[in-house]
């Protein structure tokens, strides 16, 4: 397993990663929640990960959500065995999407059993969230999902650290029209030390890649009442850019950070479909 050995595990969390990265304990089923909805099962294998995705319909443009961090921590200081949210709040907004291909992708480890697990270890929901091995093979994903979809281009959503992953894959590819992230950490060195925590010492950051990223249109959607992820984060992945001219920042207020989004986000992604 050599694209392990350079990941080291950081099993120190203070609160605000566990709130960060906790969601709620009612229960969800993915599968009768993607049926109600129309998207079948895919499940992509990849060099490290099986990832889990939901797929509905077929287009030239694919638009992509990525979840959050999901289920990372039990407490403050012990990380799951799990790292499926709860309350998926990316597949609640590729629900509302409209267009006619939208894929839902889990993170690795999420929304998998059994042989699907592999190589599921607690770094990567945690330290190494960002890490290369996540990034390849969700890059993977992207590139067998616009073959099932017929797609030649991509939109990228992401809400929380799903933010991050979407512009952390736009950095790598050429076929990426749009990046939209909702509640996005898009600076987790800034968030690190804006929270007084461990920082992901094993994780790719946006921030450091913002001047690549800043030819891409991106709107990022952030909230005046989130505290776990606060408007700073994204004031300071702008900061690290020279031309901000395609990058709009969409701020709201009165919603938290695992508030339901859905009753926001779909009007905001409909203005911008009817500017296109």
């Amino acid at each position: 397993m050599t694209l392990l050995k350079n990941i080291n595990i950081n099993f120190l969390a203070l609160s605000i990663i566990f709130l960060f990265s906790f969601s709620g304990c009612t229960s969800f089923s993915p599968h009768s929640f993607a049926e109600k909805h129309g998207f079948s099962e895919q499940i992509f294998v990849a060099n490290t990960f099986d990832i889990t995705g939901y797929l509905r319909g077929k287009s030239s443009i694919l638009r992509v959500y990525f979840e959050g961090d999901g289920k990372a921590w039990l407490s403050r200081s012990r990380p799951s065995s799990d790292p499926t949210p709860h309350n998926p709040i990316s597949f609640y907004l590729a629900a509302a999407d409209i267009n006619p291909a939208v894929l839902y992708v889990a993170r690795p480890c999420q929304f998998v059993k059994d042989q699907h697990r592999r190589n599921c270890v607690t770094q990567f929901w945690t330290s190494a969230r960002f890490s290369e091995p996540v990034l390849h093979d969700l890059n993977q994903v992207l590139n067998q999902a616009k073959a099932i979809a017929g797609a030649q281009r991509l939109e990228l959503v992401g809400y929380s650290g799903g933010g991050a992953v979407a512009l952390l894959l736009a950095v790598r590819r050429n076929d990426v029209d749009l990046v939209v992230t909702i509640a996005g950490n898009l600076d987790h060195a800034f968030w690190t030390s804006y929270h007084h925590v461990s920082p992901l010492r094993d994780s790719l950051n946006p921030a450091d890649y913002a001047v690549q990223t800043q030819s891409i249109k991106q709107i990022h959607i952030v909230s005046s009442a989130d505290s776990i992820v606060p408007t700073a984060v994204s004031n300071s992945y702008l900061s690290k850019m020279n031309d901000t001219s395609k990058v709009q920042i969409v701020t709201v207020h009165g919603v938290k950070h695992t508030d339901d989004w859905s009753q926001i986000v779909p009007s905001i992604l409909k203005k911008i479909d009817q500017h296109k």
